[in-house]
Formats: structure tokens, C-alpha cells, sequence
């Protein structure tokens, strides 16, 4: 229960350095008149890839070496459905209710964060290694 209370807070600071890292480049590209959507996407990258990293080594402790092409390719495909998430999101709250751009996108990303990122970065792309002496019948 320690070592799963454990991950779980490392997971949540790993994702609160990326999202932070995310907003910041998102509120200076808003800033310069980028469009919001473009902006969300170019903050959602550069935070795909810290939060990867820091999930990676740190998080879930995976330093397995043949597992990277694995996890990498899995959270790939969980990051390109969190970007549509994100940005359907984003344009409802902006387009939709009318909330400002830079407080639109980062409600967005908290909510598919909290919803979709956590669960299946936890239980599918850096899911628990099975040991032998864990699958069933084995009393080893």
C-alpha cells in the first residue's frame, strides 16, 4: 500500500512539473498571438515528453531497458488521445462557454489529466512488472 501511495504522489508531481512547464509555454505563445489550439498543442508536446521521462525514472521506477520501445509506444498512443481530449476540451470551454484562452486550456488539461492520463499512464503504459512467484498456482 506504501510503495502504491508512493507512486501515485511521485506520478502527480512528475505530471504537475510537466503541466506546469506546459501552461507556462502556453500562456507565452497565447501571449505572442499564437492561436490558443496551436498553443495547447505545442505545450501538450513539451509536456508529453518531461512527464514520459519523469514517469519513467523516477514515478514508476522503471529502469528496464527492453521495456522503453514498449511504454514509449504506449504512451504515444495515450498522449495523441489526451492531445484530442485536450483540445476538444479546450475549444468547449473557450469556443463554447466563452471562458478566456489561457485559463480554458489549462482547465482542460487538469480535467483530462485527472480523467484519462493518470490511469492509464498507472495501469497500462508503466503497469506493475509480474514476477513468476506472482501468477496464480505458484506457490514458490
Amino acid at each position: 500500500m506504501f510503495r502504491e501511495i508512493g507512486h501515485f504522489l511521485r506520478a502527480n508531481i512528475s505530471s504537475l512539473l510537466a503541466s506546469g512547464l506546459e501552461w507556462v509555454l502556453v500562456a507565452a505563445l497565447v501571449v505572442l498571438r499564437l492561436h490558443y489550439l496551436a498553443a495547447a498543442a505545442a505545450g501538450a508536446l513539451t509536456g508529453a515528453m518531461t512527464d514520459f521521462s519523469l514517469k519513467r525514472h523516477w514515478a514508476f521506477d522503471r529502469d528496464e531497458k527492453d521495456a522503453i520501445h514498449r511504454e514509449s509506444l504506449r504512451y504515444l498512443g495515450t498522449s495523441a488521445a489526451s492531445l484530442l481530449w485536450n483540445l476538444a476540451a479546450a475549444y468547449a470551454l473557450v469556443d463554447g462557454l466563452g471562458i478566456r484562452p489561457i485559463p480554458g486550456v489549462i482547465a482542460a488539461s487538469f480535467a483530462v489529466g485527472v480523467l484519462w492520463n493518470y490511469p492509464l499512464h498507472r495501469y497500462y503504459v508503466f503497469p506493475e512488472p509480474v514476477r513468476v512467484a506472482d501468477l496464480p498456482g505458484r506457490d514458490d
